[in-house]
């Protein structure tokens, strides 16, 4: 108890810590996959493919390059958020982790969207680029080779959230990043529980081009 008592304090003495938290949860709920598709497909990706706002099925529904684009941003605001935190506003650590979480779960939960969202899966790597460069590389090697071997998107994220505490485990030992890496996998698995069922009983789809419909990941 004694440490997390250490930690409660740290974040008290942080001044404005719930504003941080509440900005990093706005970032997250930003929906780049669904702006990408309407701003520039004229095309709303929720009513398309899987219905799912992320990466896969803006690449399924609109092409490789608006997907491609969505993955960035996604990416992009995990490692944001986390990165000012840390080096901007000079918070302590402990603050970090907790951004980690919420600009994560603001991307599967966005206000804007009435607390629907996308899977989590590029966010996740993002903020693992901003908390350990290592664990980032780790994990995103495992999404590609098991991708690049079974093309099935969401195999491959379900393999990097499966071994992302071990990996973390690996290149950081036991430390409050476990903790995270911990949370974010078991939350982020949750979310793909239909992706599990779909594979389990072999009806989930390789990824395809836009003109082939099939189920995404995120």
């Amino acid at each position: 108890m004694g440490h997390f008592n250490v930690h409660y304090h740290e974040i008290l003495h942080f001044s404005n810590w719930y504003w941080v938290l509440a900005a990093s949860y706005l970032l997250g709920s930003i929906p780049w996959g669904l702006l990408i598709s309407k701003v520039f497909l004229g095309i709303d990706p929720r009513t398309l493919g899987s219905g799912n706002i992320g990466m896969t099925n803006v690449m399924r529904t609109g092409g490789k390059w608006p997907g491609l684009a969505t993955f960035v941003l996604d990416f992009g605001k995990g490692t944001l958020a986390v990165w000012v935190t840390l080096n901007v506003l000079d918070a302590p650590g402990i603050l970090g982790l907790m951004v980690g979480f919420v600009v994560v779960f603001g991307h599967t939960r966005s206000v804007f969207l009435k607390f629907k969202g996308g899977k989590g899966v590029a966010t996740n790597f993002g903020v693992w680029l901003a908390l350990d460069w290592r664990v980032c590389v780790g994990i995103l090697a495992i999404w590609a080779g098991l991708f690049f071997w079974k093309r099935i998107s969401s195999l491959s994220a379900l393999g990097s959230l499966t071994l992302l505490p071990a990996v973390t485990f690996i290149f950081i030992g036991f430390e409050d990043k476990l903790y995270l890496a911990t949370i974010l996998s078991l939350y982020l698995i949750l979310l793909h529980r239909t992706n599990i069922v779909r594979l389990v009983t072999g009806q989930e789809s390789k990824l395809k081009s836009k003109s082939e419909g099939s189920h995404a990941d995120e």
